[in-house]
């Protein structure tokens, strides 16, 4: 058995172990994990928010979710996911030198219009570091909640929108957080980006918030509350793939769902639990940091701001 191979086999175990003895939340017929990314490792390329996902390529597919592990909750179209239509591959990562939360997607799609106005190609995540979110996140008026303190707070929901300026997008949150340095999506793509096939690669990171009051101007508000993330901890992540293949009709020809629930866009219980993983460097890329094609004044701005 090799390193690589035996890591896999203990952080398996851990997830076992911390999942069997914690609150789950939905889909516990499977492991869900969050590797622990490489920032300042000697030897080991950093993991860089610039579209090029080639720091994700030695992760094991034991903490991979693809096409195979998603469920359509909205189209009824489910039978055995057709990679010809969409395929999927998603990691999550996280470190606690920079404490953010990552995400890596690797998404081929035989019709993609992400980035025009009225399409649902996209993937919405939502999040919950402590888990404090309950049943209702957005739209808490209908609990007599006053949405300006509470919508978004407990847990934030993000997607990305390629049609806009920015992005990032988060519903209900206060809008500072989610601009950079705090959270946004860097990607790339190879195909035909006006509705041909082609292959998506997409990052994104995110702050972790356990109270992020809507009415909040800055992270130095005094009610806001960062997350400290540490391995072993449990969080709640649920996510939805949203396939569009009709262009600017604005429709679903496939909603993928990690947890099953088609209202993680509203619900913080519709999520799945993550273990949040120690690190190993034997799943990571060995070498030096390599260029980005992304802009001087935004990876090394972001990395530089989560040391201030």
């Amino acid at each position: 058995m090799n390193r690589a191979t035996n890591y896999s086999f203990l952080a398996l175990s851990l997830v076992l172990f911390i999942v069997a003895s914690s609150s789950a939340h939905l889909r516990t017929d499977r492991n869900w994990a969050a590797v622990q990314v490489p920032i300042g490792v000697d030897g080991i390329r950093d993991v860089q928010m610039d579209g090029d996902i080639g720091e994700w390529d030695n992760v094991p597919s034991v903490f991979w979710v693809t096409h195979e592990d998603l469920i359509e909750t909205v189209t009824g179209t489910q039978g055995d996911p057709d990679p010809s239509n969409l395929a999927e591959r998603i990691i999550f990562g996280w470190s606690p030198v920079t404490n953010i939360l990552y995400f890596m997607e690797e998404r081929f799609d035989d019709l993609f219009y992400g980035t025009i106005e009225n399409n649902f190609d996209t993937v919405e995540v939502t999040l919950d570091f402590d888990h404090s979110g309950d049943a209702i996140f957005q739209n808490v008026q209908s609990a007599d909640l006053d949405p300006e303190r509470w919508e978004g707070a407990l847990s934030q929901n993000y997607r990305y929108q390629l049609h806009q300026e920015n992005h990032m997008w988060l519903w209900g949150g206060a809008p500072w957080a989610g601009v950079e340095p705090y959270a946004g999506a860097k990607w790339s793509f190879e195909g035909d980006i006006n509705g041909g096939a082609g292959t998506l690669f997409m990052e994104m990171w995110f702050t972790p918030f356990d109270d992020l009051p809507t009415s909040s101007t800055g992270i130095d508000d005094e009610d806001v509350i960062v997350h400290t993330m540490q391995a072993g901890e449990i969080m709640g992540i649920g996510f939805a793939v949203q396939d569009d293949d009709n262009g600017a009709e604005g429709s679903y020809n496939g909603y993928w769902t990690n947890s099953g629930d088609t209202e993680i866009y509203f619900k913080a219980t519709a999520m799945v639990d993550y273990v949040l993983l120690p690190f190993d460097e034997s799943i990571w890329v060995a070498g030096e940091d390599v260029g980005t094609a992304v802009e001087s004044d935004s990876w090394g701005d972001i990395k530089a701001s989560f040391s201030r």
